[in-house]
């Protein structure tokens, strides 16, 4: 994508440079040789006026282009202190509401939105992974074509719960805990 921005920049000072250049010494100097009387062939100085308007907004154009590509590269990636802040932003997150229990798949679904969440509009929210590490409550967290991994340790308190009334008159306890989450640079 770098290559893309630099194209674009390059271009538009291309551009700026052929505007600013004195426009009837280049016709005379690229332009002149295909004509047998050049001097009949000379374009006007309205011609030569409407050129330089032209090539001031093709380099416009492509400054603009540049930019874009530049906006759309930063929201498609992540920067290393921008993950930091999100990472560490649902780390807190994790702990302001309490969780049913998520014991068929860890929490790891649950980090990637916190993730996500926190860093809206810093990166792409797709491109987050946590997974869990062996059997602790470790998750190591990328954010996908990066080469940076942060290790977030999620605690889970003793067993809360709400009740469920059911229809035969009975209730199911559906456990529910709070979480805490503490962050580390690097692998768990």
């Amino acid at each position: 994508m770098t290559g893309v921005v630099i194209f674009f920049f390059v271009a538009a000072a291309l551009f700026v440079a052929l505007g600013l250049a004195d426009q009837r010494k280049l016709y005379w100097k690229l332009s002149s040789w295909r004509y047998r009387n050049p001097e009949a062939n000379e374009p006007s100085d309205t011609a030569y006026t409407i050129g330089r308007v032209v090539v001031f907004a093709a380099a416009g154009i492509m400054l603009f282009q540049g930019c874009s590509a530049m906006s759309f590269a930063d929201e498609t990636s992540w920067s290393k202190s921008e993950f930091k802040e999100a990472v560490q932003s649902a780390a807190v997150s994790l702990g302001e509401d309490s969780h049913v229990d998520s014991s068929a798949g860890g929490y790891a679904s649950l980090i990637e939105s916190k993730v996500g969440d926190a860093g809206e509009g810093k990166g792409p929210s797709y491109a987050v992974e946590a997974k869990a590490v062996g059997e602790s409550d470790d998750y190591e967290i990328t954010a996908r074509g990066e080469d940076f991994v942060f290790c977030m340790h999620v605690s889970q308190s003793e067993e809360g719960g709400f009740a469920v009334p059911g229809a035969d008159g009975s209730s199911t306890v559906v456990p529910e805990y709070e979480l805490t989450a503490t962050v580390d640079e690097g692998f768990c």
